[in-house]
């Protein structure tokens, strides 16, 4: 008896699942719904293309700071010997 009851719950979520999904596609057309995904791929691809620039302006970030640590080592040396 309680495996009836178990089917029956699992047959009532599937139902609302179904309910829920044809009132989801009747609400979309299909050409609307094409051009959804097609904004959500360019969205990935806009994204894809905001973390490629970012991880470069990483890197030249730290080029930067590495230059000038060298010119910084380079100035301290003047100093010393100028000092010396």
């Amino acid at each position: 008896m309680s495996e009836i009851i178990n089917l029956e719950k699992r047959f009532e979520v599937v139902i609302e699942k179904l309910e829920k999904a044809l009132t989801f596609t009747e609400r979309q057309s299909p050409e609307e719904a094409i051009s959804s995904k097609q904004e959500k791929l360019e969205d990935h691809e806009y994204n894809r293309q905001l973390l490629a620039k970012i991880e470069n302006l990483e890197k030249a970030a730290k080029n930067d700071a590495n230059e000038i640590d060298k010119l910084v080592g380079k100035l301290r040396e003047i100093f010393e010997s100028d000092y010396d």
